[in-house]
């Protein structure tokens, strides 16, 4: 068990941190750029930094599977394991090393671009190792109940106007709202207030059930905003007050210390 609490020290020390999270974001250039057509004659190059990232995630994920009973010591080395494999963290960090391991065997074929496409997870990877993605996860974990009914009270309303959008337009325009999907896409980008133009209604009752919905939408909207707002204030100002509190406790202790440390008055006759 000690190794394992020294396996994860190592790997909770900010200067790993550091050069995974650097990995991470040359990685991601790296496969931005081969997507570019100038990019081409560097394709084997931006591969090359794939692969030796994925090398270094691999490296980084045996040793968080070996290192895994030191976050579970209630639980078996096996079920400990097994925790952090099929977690989310477990399931980034598995697709970030697959590049590594399929070259071998899909080398010289066409399958090889595909292994690149999974590769994008590797994004989320940046939350464990970026304090700002830690602090919106956070943010938005503390008010997941409250996101949850704002989002269940927009998709009751997105399905609702669908539904009566379609029954409202499907005589006026057969061929834009051809099903309920249709209305589903109508509602969506009308609810966020986006409005592409490829779909919209022609009957005055329509326009008017429109014209309300992006009211609605913009009032919808402004909930979760509103909620995620709040919540990102109340943890900057949680984190302000234990730091102020930590620098409270630190003058205290060195006011202490200088107490102790200063010459009685006796001392100083004498």
């Amino acid at each position: 068990m000690k190794l394992y609490v020294a396996i994860q020290r190592f790997l909770n020390k900010n200067w790993v941190h550091y050069i995974v999270l650097f990995f991470i974001l040359i990685s991601i250039v790296a496969v931005i750029a081969s997507s570019f057509e100038e990019m081409s004659r560097y394709r084997l190059a931006l591969f090359g930094i794939t692969y030796i990232s994925s090398f270094v995630f691999l490296l980084e994920y045996a040793a968080r599977i070996l290192s895994a009973p030191a976050l579970h010591p209630t639980k078996s080395a096996i079920k400990a394991r097994l925790l952090y494999t099929f977690s989310f963290y477990g399931f980034v960090d598995f697709v970030a090393i697959l590049p590594c391991v399929l070259t071998y065997i899909y080398w010289n074929t066409e399958v090889v671009h595909i292994i690149i496409l999974p590769y994008i997870f590797i994004i989320f990877k940046l939350i464990r190792h970026s304090r700002s993605f830690r602090l919106i996860g956070k943010a938005l974990y503390s008010v997941r109940e409250e996101l949850a009914t704002a989002y269940t009270a927009s998709f009751i309303t997105i399905c609702f106007s669908a539904i009566l959008m379609y029954y409202i337009e499907r005589n006026a325009q057969p061929d834009v709202f051809e099903n309920i999907g249709d209305g589903i896409w109508w509602a969506i980008i009308t609810f966020a207030t986006v409005g592409y133009g490829d779909i919209y209604p022609i009957t005055p009752l329509g326009k008017l059930l429109g014209c309300i919905i992006c009211l609605v939408g913009v009032a919808m909207v402004a909930i979760p905003t509103g909620i995620i707002s709040s919540s990102f204030m109340s943890m900057i100002q949680k984190k302000e007050r234990q730091q102020m509190q930590a620098e409270r406790k630190q003058e205290e202790k060195r006011q202490d210390c200088l107490l102790y440390t200063s010459p009685s008055p006796r001392d100083s006759t004498s």
